[in-house]
């Protein structure tokens, strides 16, 4: 029975990782499925919860830059681009998007080291 609910566990995390797009959704659904296949297991029983806390804010870390610059130069790309059918001015947007992905990547990531920095060593 416990190789049945994971191997159903399985499928479901290939279905939902192939239908969400932003790295929070995925990643939290990674998380799911390590917690419920250690649930499964039942040997670390309470070690569960804790690296599924551990999992979680990792994801929140990782992701909060892609998932915040993807929706911030995603709607400029959209704005840009129009309806599509002017190549040139697509290929320009698609250009635009990429440096904009790259700069907002790197600013976000200098903004929340320092901000982890700040929170470990006050008045830094």
């Amino acid at each position: 029975m416990n190789s049945c609910t994971a191997a159903l566990a399985v499928v479901a995390m290939l279905v939902f990782s192939t239908s969400a797009t932003p790295c929070s959704d995925i990643c939290a659904a990674e998380c799911a499925l390590s917690l419920q296949t250690c649930q499964i297991s039942g040997a670390l029983g309470e070690l569960c919860a804790t690296a599924n806390t551990i999992c979680t804010k990792d994801c929140d870390a990782a992701c909060y830059c892609i998932d915040s610059c993807a929706e911030k130069c995603g709607s400029a790309f959209a704005a840009c681009k129009g309806d599509g059918t002017d190549l040139l001015k697509l290929e320009t947007c698609s250009l635009n998007f990429e440096a904009c992905e790259a700069q907002c990547g790197a600013q976000c990531e200098v903004q929340t080291y320092s901000d982890a920095i700040k929170a470990v060593i006050p008045g830094a």
